[in-house]
């Protein structure tokens, strides 16, 4: 068999189970030995094995993606292993949707060890193996179980061991089905009948079915959302789009997607699109107008209702853009967000309705504000209009220095108040970056 392209990250996995003397079983296993995967389904002989091997796992940072609460007899562990993200399924039954499909003493006992840690099932027991993933969960026969079911007449194979298994485990007459089948896609009256037997066999199980369906039914998902906010020229356009890069293997593993979104000036509620149309033709602005100067009023009624329709206007984008992404179980990394308003105004902390409009809006997962020195602020000035990779670059001029210290003054008033994590950005875009990727990896599982 061959085994040596599986990933350095699962041969260390496989080393720390071998070091604590645990007797395990990798199965469904040749996507891992040609190196295309980094999800590993291990069937542990004990109970004690499978506790020990959570143990390890949650020891080296490991977080539990899926429990038994979800499938009995089964629990998901995902990590960042030595800079590789995997996934490992530690089984403690074989057995699919709480349904026992085969013995595993007997399994254990014709193992087959092919080097020091890797250890497979025989060749009938992997034939049976397949064939059971087939009928209780995938009901597909892909060209990876058609290999398997191909050597089922081959000599000196142990027809009457597999028959006595299938037997055994009521589900005798749907795994002859499936091995002859010359269909993709297996009957529904097969697979019903299957379920029937079992569910015979072990009455306990549709009662667990029938609660799996309704919490599979109430649970929902949320995605995760980052915001980087701060002074203008405080680099969330670079760091967003460096945070995305390194997102991107941990997001593809989870099978997630992940968004960039610039969530600065651009109005997008008819209403507001209608004003601020007018106003650029009479070559003024309304939403954007922003007092320069030093004074400012203790109460500005035009600010509190500018701040009050700003609210409706970016909560209109987040329901638009953003919140279908977070229902999907998606990850969105915002570039400026709602929060900014406080630190872009200079009237904001003199604000009434501002404070109370920062607590409704919906609050991220994360929150990030982005700190650099002023005189470093005064040298930062985009000029690419297009967009890269996903992210706006957008023309600015440099802001007057006492502009740009009044801002600094509200954003970490604001960080005090809303209890934000402050960020130097002044360099290493990649550490900063890679801090942020560490600090949330395991929230977004």
């Amino acid at each position: 068999m061959k085994y040596k392209n599986t990933l350095p990250v699962i041969m260390d996995i496989l080393e720390l189970f071998k070091n604590q003397n645990s007797s395990y079983i990798l199965f469904k296993c040749d996507h891992i030995f040609q190196g295309k995967n980094k999800n590993v389904d291990i069937l542990f002989e004990t109970d004690k094995d499978y506790y020990l091997a959570r143990q390890i796992l949650q020891k080296e940072g490991f977080v539990c993606r899926l429990s038994e609460k979800i499938e009995k007899y089964k629990s998901m562990y995902t990590g960042l292993y030595k800079d590789s993200i995997c996934s490992i399924h530690l089984h403690r039954e074989i057995a699919w949707h709480g349904i026992k499909a085969l013995d595993k003493k007997p399994v254990f006992a014709r193992k087959r060890q092919i080097n020091a840690v890797i250890i497979v099932p025989g060749m009938e027991d992997s034939i049976l193996i397949h064939a059971a993933h087939v009928l209780f969960e995938n009901f597909v026969i892909t060209e990876k179980e058609r290999k398997y079911f191909q050597v089922i007449s081959s000599p000196g194979l142990d027809l009457k061991y597999m028959n006595h298994q299938v037997k055994k485990n009521k589900w005798k007459n749907g795994f002859w089905n499936v091995v002859h089948s010359t269909q993709n896609k297996i009957s529904p009256i097969i697979i019903a009948r299957t379920w029937a037997g079992k569910v015979m066999q072990e009455p306990y199980t549709f009662s667990y079915l029938v609660e799996k369906i309704i919490k599979k039914i109430v649970r929902k998902k949320s995605g995760f959302l980052i915001s980087f906010i701060g002074v203008n020229g405080s680099g969330k356009s670079t760091l967003s789009k460096k945070v995305l890069e390194d997102f991107e293997p941990i997001t593809k593993h989870l099978g997630k997607k992940q968004h960039y979104y610039y969530f600065g000036w651009n109005p997008e509620f008819f209403i507001t699109k209608m004003i601020s149309t007018l106003f650029q033709k009479r070559n003024k602005q309304l939403f954007k107008k922003i007092n320069l100067q030093k004074k400012i009023k203790r109460f500005d009624l035009f600010q509190e209702i500018l701040f009050l329709y700003i609210f409706v206007e970016f909560y209109y984008r987040y329901w638009k853009n953003i919140k279908p992404k977070l229902k999907r179980n998606e990850l969105v990394i915002t570039d400026r967000y709602f929060y900014d308003i406080y630190g872009q105004y200079p009237y904001a902390r003199n604000s009434i309705i501002l404070p109370l409009l920062l607590k409704l809006f919906p609050k991220p997962d994360c929150t990030y504000l982005l700190d650099v020195s002023s005189e470093i602020l005064r040298t930062r000035e985009k000029v690419n209009k297009d967009k890269k990779d996903g992210i706006e670059y957008v023309k600015r001029s440099v802001l007057p220095l006492h502009y740009l210290l009044q801002q600094k003054e509200n954003y970490h008033a604001l960080a005090r108040l809303q209890r934000l994590k402050i960020l130097d950005t002044t360099s290493h875009s990649a550490k900063t970056a890679e801090k942020i990727v560490m600090e949330t990896w395991k929230k977004i599982i």
